[in-house]
Protein backbone atom coordinates (compact mmCIF):
# COMPACT_ATOMS: atom_id res chain seq x y z
CA UNK A 1 0.00 0.00 0.00
CA UNK A 2 1.33 3.43 -0.92
CA UNK A 3 2.05 5.78 1.94
CA UNK A 4 -0.30 8.69 2.21
CA UNK A 5 1.46 12.01 1.78
CA UNK A 6 0.29 15.52 2.66
CA UNK A 7 -0.20 16.21 -1.05
CA UNK A 8 -1.67 12.95 -2.33
CA UNK A 9 -3.39 14.32 -5.41
CA UNK A 10 -1.28 17.29 -6.42
CA UNK A 11 -1.68 18.01 -10.15
CA UNK A 12 1.82 16.96 -11.11
CA UNK A 13 2.27 15.17 -14.36
CA UNK A 14 4.99 12.61 -15.01
CA UNK A 15 6.37 15.00 -17.59
CA UNK A 16 6.66 17.73 -14.98
CA UNK A 17 8.48 15.39 -12.65
CA UNK A 18 11.04 14.69 -15.35
CA UNK A 19 11.41 18.38 -16.08
CA UNK A 20 12.02 19.23 -12.43
CA UNK A 21 14.66 16.55 -12.17
CA UNK A 22 16.33 17.79 -15.34
CA UNK A 23 16.37 21.32 -14.00
CA UNK A 24 18.64 20.36 -11.14
CA UNK A 25 22.41 20.91 -11.66
CA UNK A 26 23.39 19.27 -14.92
CA UNK A 27 19.89 19.57 -16.43
CA UNK A 28 18.25 22.13 -18.65
CA UNK A 29 19.16 25.05 -16.39
CA UNK A 30 22.50 24.32 -14.69
CA UNK A 31 23.59 26.42 -11.75
CA UNK A 32 25.73 28.79 -13.80
CA UNK A 33 22.55 30.13 -15.42
CA UNK A 34 21.42 31.44 -12.05
CA UNK A 35 24.64 33.46 -11.98
CA UNK A 36 24.33 34.62 -15.58
CA UNK A 37 20.80 35.77 -14.94
CA UNK A 38 21.49 37.49 -11.62
CA UNK A 39 20.34 40.59 -13.44
CA UNK A 40 17.48 41.08 -15.89
CA UNK A 41 18.18 39.39 -19.21
CA UNK A 42 15.71 40.63 -21.75
CA UNK A 43 15.15 38.36 -24.73
CA UNK A 44 12.67 39.90 -27.15
CA UNK A 45 10.97 37.61 -29.61
CA UNK A 46 10.04 39.42 -32.77
CA UNK A 47 7.14 37.46 -34.19
CA UNK A 48 4.21 38.21 -36.42
CA UNK A 49 2.31 35.08 -35.46
CA UNK A 50 -0.23 37.11 -33.54
CA UNK A 51 -0.70 40.04 -35.89
CA UNK A 52 -0.21 43.24 -33.93
CA UNK A 53 0.80 41.48 -30.72
CA UNK A 54 4.25 42.22 -29.33
CA UNK A 55 5.55 39.32 -27.28
CA UNK A 56 8.61 39.13 -25.07
CA UNK A 57 10.04 36.29 -22.99
CA UNK A 58 12.54 37.16 -20.31
CA UNK A 59 14.36 36.05 -17.22
CA UNK A 60 13.85 38.49 -14.39
CA UNK A 61 15.41 38.80 -10.96
CA UNK A 62 12.74 39.77 -8.45
CA UNK A 63 13.26 41.70 -5.24
CA UNK A 64 12.87 38.42 -3.34
CA UNK A 65 16.17 37.35 -4.93
CA UNK A 66 14.83 34.66 -7.25
CA UNK A 67 15.35 34.66 -11.00
CA UNK A 68 12.68 33.04 -13.16
CA UNK A 69 11.14 33.18 -16.59
CA UNK A 70 8.09 35.19 -17.56
CA UNK A 71 6.18 36.10 -20.69
CA UNK A 72 4.52 39.47 -21.23
CA UNK A 73 2.36 40.10 -24.28
CA UNK A 74 1.27 43.63 -25.10
CA UNK A 75 -1.15 44.17 -27.97
CA UNK A 76 -0.54 47.48 -29.70
CA UNK A 77 -2.03 49.67 -32.39
CA UNK A 78 -5.82 49.66 -32.61
CA UNK A 79 -6.12 46.83 -30.08
CA UNK A 80 -4.78 48.71 -27.07
CA UNK A 81 -6.14 46.77 -24.12
CA UNK A 82 -7.89 48.11 -21.06
CA UNK A 83 -6.38 45.40 -18.86
CA UNK A 84 -3.65 42.79 -18.71
CA UNK A 85 -4.46 39.33 -17.38
CA UNK A 86 -1.79 38.09 -14.95
CA UNK A 87 -1.78 34.28 -14.67
CA UNK A 88 -0.30 32.45 -11.65
CA UNK A 89 0.11 28.66 -11.77
CA UNK A 90 -0.25 26.02 -9.09
CA UNK A 91 2.06 24.57 -6.44
CA UNK A 92 4.89 22.51 -7.98
CA UNK A 93 3.34 23.10 -11.38
CA UNK A 94 4.24 25.48 -14.22
CA UNK A 95 2.71 28.20 -16.41
CA UNK A 96 2.92 26.25 -19.66
CA UNK A 97 -0.03 23.82 -19.56
CA UNK A 98 -3.26 23.84 -21.49
CA UNK A 99 -5.11 26.29 -19.22
CA UNK A 100 -2.62 29.15 -19.55
CA UNK A 101 -2.22 28.49 -23.27
CA UNK A 102 -5.98 28.76 -23.78
CA UNK A 103 -6.14 31.88 -21.61
CA UNK A 104 -3.29 33.40 -23.60
CA UNK A 105 -5.14 32.60 -26.82
CA UNK A 106 -8.29 34.28 -25.48
CA UNK A 107 -6.32 37.40 -24.52
CA UNK A 108 -4.79 37.65 -27.98
CA UNK A 109 -8.13 37.11 -29.70
CA UNK A 110 -9.72 39.88 -27.62
CA UNK A 111 -6.86 42.37 -27.67
CA UNK A 112 -5.97 42.00 -24.00
CA UNK A 113 -2.53 41.90 -22.46
CA UNK A 114 -1.24 38.65 -21.00
CA UNK A 115 1.42 38.00 -18.36
CA UNK A 116 2.45 34.58 -17.09
CA UNK A 117 5.43 33.69 -14.97
CA UNK A 118 7.23 30.95 -13.11
CA UNK A 119 6.60 31.19 -9.39
CA UNK A 120 9.88 31.39 -7.46
CA UNK A 121 11.34 27.95 -6.81
CA UNK A 122 9.55 26.47 -9.84
CA UNK A 123 10.51 25.85 -13.46
CA UNK A 124 13.93 27.34 -14.22
CA UNK A 125 14.29 28.24 -10.52
CA UNK A 126 13.34 24.77 -9.23
CA UNK A 127 16.74 24.15 -7.63
CA UNK A 128 15.87 26.82 -5.03
CA UNK A 129 12.42 25.50 -4.13
CA UNK A 130 13.35 24.83 -0.49
CA UNK A 131 14.24 28.50 -0.01
CA UNK A 132 10.75 29.71 -0.89
CA UNK A 133 7.70 30.44 1.22
CA UNK A 134 4.24 31.86 0.63
CA UNK A 135 5.71 35.26 1.47
CA UNK A 136 8.21 34.76 -1.37
CA UNK A 137 5.38 34.03 -3.79
CA UNK A 138 3.33 36.95 -2.49
CA UNK A 139 6.23 39.37 -2.85
CA UNK A 140 6.72 38.20 -6.42
CA UNK A 141 3.13 38.71 -7.59
CA UNK A 142 2.93 42.05 -5.75
CA UNK A 143 5.99 43.20 -7.71
CA UNK A 144 4.47 41.98 -10.97
CA UNK A 145 1.10 43.65 -10.44
CA UNK A 146 2.42 46.77 -8.71
CA UNK A 147 5.49 47.51 -10.84
CA UNK A 148 5.96 45.32 -13.92
CA UNK A 149 2.52 45.43 -15.55
CA UNK A 150 1.14 48.71 -16.88
CA UNK A 151 -2.46 49.76 -16.43
CA UNK A 152 -5.42 47.79 -15.10
CA UNK A 153 -5.09 44.11 -14.26
CA UNK A 154 -7.22 40.99 -13.95
CA UNK A 155 -5.49 38.33 -11.86
CA UNK A 156 -6.14 34.69 -12.70
CA UNK A 157 -4.80 31.76 -10.76
CA UNK A 158 -4.97 27.98 -10.53
CA UNK A 159 -4.84 26.36 -7.08
CA UNK A 160 -1.94 28.10 -5.25
CA UNK A 161 -2.04 30.72 -8.02
CA UNK A 162 -5.62 31.48 -7.05
CA UNK A 163 -4.47 32.21 -3.49
CA UNK A 164 -1.77 34.54 -4.83
CA UNK A 165 -4.09 36.23 -7.32
CA UNK A 166 -6.60 36.92 -4.56
CA UNK A 167 -3.88 38.30 -2.26
CA UNK A 168 -2.83 40.65 -5.08
CA UNK A 169 -6.45 41.72 -5.63
CA UNK A 170 -6.80 42.59 -1.95
CA UNK A 171 -3.47 44.44 -1.97
CA UNK A 172 -4.18 46.46 -5.15
CA UNK A 173 -7.98 46.90 -5.26
CA UNK A 174 -7.80 50.01 -7.46
CA UNK A 175 -5.57 48.36 -10.06
CA UNK A 176 -6.91 44.79 -10.02
CA UNK A 177 -10.31 45.14 -11.67
CA UNK A 178 -11.13 41.44 -11.66
CA UNK A 179 -10.15 38.02 -10.34
CA UNK A 180 -10.56 34.60 -11.97
CA UNK A 181 -10.10 31.64 -9.63
CA UNK A 182 -9.56 28.19 -11.15
CA UNK A 183 -9.84 25.73 -8.27
CA UNK A 184 -8.42 28.58 -6.19
CA UNK A 185 -6.84 27.23 -3.00
CA UNK A 186 -6.31 29.96 -0.41
CA UNK A 187 -4.99 28.68 2.92
CA UNK A 188 -4.26 25.23 1.45
CA UNK A 189 -1.09 24.67 3.51
CA UNK A 190 -2.97 25.05 6.78
CA UNK A 191 -5.66 22.66 5.57
CA UNK A 192 -3.15 20.03 4.47
CA UNK A 193 -1.09 20.42 7.63
CA UNK A 194 -4.14 19.84 9.80
CA UNK A 195 -5.54 17.01 7.69
CA UNK A 196 -2.48 14.97 6.71
CA UNK A 197 0.43 15.72 9.01
CA UNK A 198 0.59 12.98 11.63
CA UNK A 199 2.34 13.54 14.99
CA UNK A 200 5.56 11.97 13.67
CA UNK A 201 5.53 14.37 10.70
CA UNK A 202 5.15 17.36 13.00
CA UNK A 203 7.97 16.05 15.20
CA UNK A 204 10.33 15.78 12.22
CA UNK A 205 9.32 19.25 11.02
CA UNK A 206 10.01 20.74 14.44
CA UNK A 207 13.32 18.92 14.81
CA UNK A 208 14.78 19.33 11.31
CA UNK A 209 12.98 22.43 10.11
CA UNK A 210 11.70 20.54 7.06
CA UNK A 211 10.16 17.25 6.02
CA UNK A 212 10.47 15.34 2.75
CA UNK A 213 7.67 13.46 1.04
CA UNK A 214 8.73 11.51 -2.06
CA UNK A 215 6.09 10.73 -4.67
CA UNK A 216 6.23 9.03 -8.05
CA UNK A 217 6.70 12.34 -9.83
CA UNK A 218 8.47 14.66 -7.43
CA UNK A 219 9.92 14.93 -3.94
CA UNK A 220 8.15 17.55 -1.86
CA UNK A 221 10.27 19.32 0.71
CA UNK A 222 8.03 21.28 3.06
CA UNK A 223 9.84 23.61 5.41
CA UNK A 224 8.76 24.99 8.75
CA UNK A 225 9.04 28.47 7.24
CA UNK A 226 6.67 27.51 4.42
CA UNK A 227 3.98 26.41 6.88
CA UNK A 228 4.47 29.50 9.05
CA UNK A 229 4.28 31.88 6.11
CA UNK A 230 1.09 30.22 4.95
CA UNK A 231 -0.45 30.95 8.32
CA UNK A 232 0.58 34.60 7.96
CA UNK A 233 -1.44 34.94 4.75
CA UNK A 234 -4.72 33.24 5.59
CA UNK A 235 -7.85 34.60 3.92
CA UNK A 236 -10.66 32.19 4.73
CA UNK A 237 -10.32 32.56 8.48
CA UNK A 238 -11.35 36.22 8.19
CA UNK A 239 -14.93 37.37 8.42
CA UNK A 240 -14.66 39.00 4.98
CA UNK A 241 -12.18 39.16 2.11
CA UNK A 242 -11.94 42.89 1.33
CA UNK A 243 -12.14 42.81 -2.46
CA UNK A 244 -15.08 44.16 -4.47
CA UNK A 245 -13.92 43.63 -8.07
CA UNK A 246 -15.59 41.38 -10.65
CA UNK A 247 -14.88 37.78 -9.62
CA UNK A 248 -15.46 34.46 -11.35
CA UNK A 249 -14.72 31.18 -9.57
CA UNK A 250 -14.62 27.79 -11.32
CA UNK A 251 -14.45 24.64 -9.23
CA UNK A 252 -14.65 20.95 -10.06
CA UNK A 253 -16.79 18.86 -7.71
CA UNK A 254 -14.60 15.78 -8.29
CA UNK A 255 -11.51 17.67 -7.13
CA UNK A 256 -9.49 15.23 -5.01
CA UNK A 257 -6.98 17.91 -3.96
CA UNK A 258 -9.33 20.63 -2.77
CA UNK A 259 -12.72 20.66 -1.09
CA UNK A 260 -15.13 21.91 -3.77
CA UNK A 261 -16.90 23.97 -1.12
CA UNK A 262 -13.87 26.30 -1.03
CA UNK A 263 -15.16 28.28 -4.03
CA UNK A 264 -18.58 29.06 -2.52
CA UNK A 265 -16.84 30.01 0.72
CA UNK A 266 -14.60 32.48 -1.11
CA UNK A 267 -17.66 33.92 -2.85
CA UNK A 268 -19.47 34.28 0.46
CA UNK A 269 -16.59 36.17 2.09
CA UNK A 270 -15.82 38.59 -0.76
CA UNK A 271 -17.21 42.05 -0.17
CA UNK A 272 -18.18 42.63 -3.81
CA UNK A 273 -21.53 41.75 -5.37
CA UNK A 274 -20.35 40.92 -8.91
CA UNK A 275 -19.29 37.39 -7.95
CA UNK A 276 -20.23 34.21 -9.76
CA UNK A 277 -19.31 30.65 -8.81
CA UNK A 278 -19.49 27.84 -11.36
CA UNK A 279 -19.46 24.30 -9.96
CA UNK A 280 -18.51 21.66 -12.52
CA UNK A 281 -19.94 18.35 -11.34
CA UNK A 282 -17.65 16.00 -13.29
CA UNK A 283 -14.44 18.08 -13.25
CA UNK A 284 -11.27 17.56 -11.22
CA UNK A 285 -8.57 19.87 -9.86
CA UNK A 286 -6.85 20.45 -13.20
CA UNK A 287 -9.87 21.87 -15.05
CA UNK A 288 -8.23 20.86 -18.31
CA UNK A 289 -10.92 19.01 -20.27
CA UNK A 290 -12.57 20.46 -23.37
CA UNK A 291 -15.70 21.31 -21.41
CA UNK A 292 -13.61 22.90 -18.64
CA UNK A 293 -11.79 25.08 -21.16
CA UNK A 294 -15.11 26.14 -22.64
CA UNK A 295 -16.28 27.20 -19.16
CA UNK A 296 -13.06 29.13 -18.59
CA UNK A 297 -13.54 31.00 -21.84
CA UNK A 298 -17.13 31.83 -20.89
CA UNK A 299 -15.90 33.17 -17.57
CA UNK A 300 -13.25 35.25 -19.35
CA UNK A 301 -15.91 36.72 -21.62
CA UNK A 302 -17.53 38.22 -18.53
CA UNK A 303 -14.44 40.38 -18.04
CA UNK A 304 -14.84 42.02 -21.46
CA UNK A 305 -17.14 44.56 -19.85
CA UNK A 306 -14.02 45.90 -18.11
CA UNK A 307 -12.66 46.73 -21.57
CA UNK A 308 -15.76 48.63 -22.66
CA UNK A 309 -14.20 51.97 -21.83
CA UNK A 310 -10.80 53.32 -22.92
CA UNK A 311 -8.06 53.17 -20.33
CA UNK A 312 -7.79 56.38 -18.37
Amino acid sequence: MRKRTPFPNSPLREKQGREYRRQRPGGYFPCFLLYLYSFVVYIPINVNLFGEVQMSESFYTYKCGHTAKYEYIKPDGAKTQSFTLVYAHGFCSDPYGRKPEEIKKWCIENGMGFFRYEIAGHGSDAARFEETTINTYKSQIFEIVGEMVDGDVVTAGASLGGWLGLLAAVQFPQKVKGFLGLAAAPDFLKKYFEAYFRPEHKEILERDGKITFPTNDFTYVITKEMIASGNENLLLDKETIPYAGKTRLLQGMKDASLDWRTAPLIAQKLTGSDVKTVLLKDSNHRLGSDSDIAEIRRALDDFLTLAAHPRR
